[in-house]
């Protein structure tokens, strides 16, 4: 049951990560980036620690597991604070502690015999007074009491707080999750229209003008045309691209760009010193190209088809 959990930690992780949410709702603010992965890391870290427990033989004094009834519940805590703080960085930053828990009915109990016993116990509320009772007590059940200053007496059933955590645990998990894939969606809504393998389909009949620019001792003139064709349309692809991911290109797509950038450099370069015509470096380049190009096409088709599912 716990590894629901765990592996829905390991879903939120790479849910975040995904360009289409990373790079609009995390690169912009770094530090809501860094309390949301951290706050993953530690749902994940606390139930690990809930799992420890119910692996956990009680060994100690008389039958005592003060220990691990400490350890549990700092570990329920420390969970429940992680989820608050996903939430806000995910869906709602103005959301209250309070009203967290009651949009999802969690069982502030389980919150207040922590903050009763091993949060301030000495202390609690400035009037409030608590301790764990004395004698044998069993893993699971244990009874503590304090003054309020009326004295109160409170029996704890571990077993049930624990499949009170995990039921509250995984539907705020399955909740962020569910809203980190409706924004992805909505990303891919917006350009499902466009297709970017169409914006590179006819790049070939440039290629040939600029081949005649470089081969052509009567149809050189071409070339220019070639060029300034294939740039417009790199800088047409590149444009929504940046729509898409926001400036933050993939790392294939922005070192093929970068590689494209640089040879539509370099033959404008020859054409506007006149010694595109005859230039063997040229036609080399223009080999490149027509490589690079087909990396690309196979690029924006994946791209393509990931927004299209």
């Amino acid at each position: 049951m716990q590894n629901t959990i765990i592996n829905l930690c390991d879903s939120l992780n790479r849910a975040i990560h995904e360009p289409l949410y990373h790079n609009f709702y995390n690169i912009p603010d770094e530090l809501k980036y860094n309390q949301t992965f951290t706050s993953i890391d530690l749902i994940e870290d606390s139930q690990i620690a809930i799992e420890e427990f119910e692996n956990a033989k009680s060994d100690g004094k008389d039958g005592r597991s003060t220990l691990l009834i400490y350890g549990l519940l700092q570990s329920f805590f420390l969970q429940q604070d992680a989820l608050y703080h996903l939430y806000k960085c995910v869906i709602n930053d103005k959301i209250k502690l309070i009203e967290f828990f009651d949009l999802f009915s969690f069982d502030k109990e389980v919150r207040e015999v922590r903050n009763d016993i091993a949060g301030h116990p000495t202390d609690r509320n400035k009037t409030e007074f608590y301790f764990i009772a004395k004698g044998t007590i069993s893993k699971y059940r244990f009874t503590y009491a304090g003054y309020t200053p009326n004295f109160r007496k409170v029996e704890v059933d571990l077993k049930a707080f624990i499949s009170k955590q995990f039921d509250f645990t995984y539907r705020v998990q399955q909740t962020i999750q569910d809203d980190i894939n409706k924004k992805i969606e909505m990303k891919k809504t917006e350009h499902r229209d466009i297709k970017l393998k169409e914006m590179i389909v006819g790049l070939d009949r440039n290629i040939q003008l600029i081949y005649r620019g470089i081969r052509d001792n009567e149809r050189s003139f071409q070339g220019e045309w070639g060029i300034s064709s294939v740039k417009d349309n790199i800088d047409k692809i590149r444009h929504e691209l940046n729509l898409r991911y926001n400036e933050n290109l993939p790392i294939g797509i922005s070192e093929s760009l970068r590689i494209i950038d640089y040879i539509i450099y370099r033959l404008n370069q020859w054409w506007n010193e006149n010694t595109l015509l005859g230039n063997a470096d040229a036609e080399i380049f223009l080999d490149s190209l027509k490589k690079q190009l087909e990396e690309l096409e196979e690029m924006l088709t994946e791209i393509d088809e990931k927004f299209n599912k």
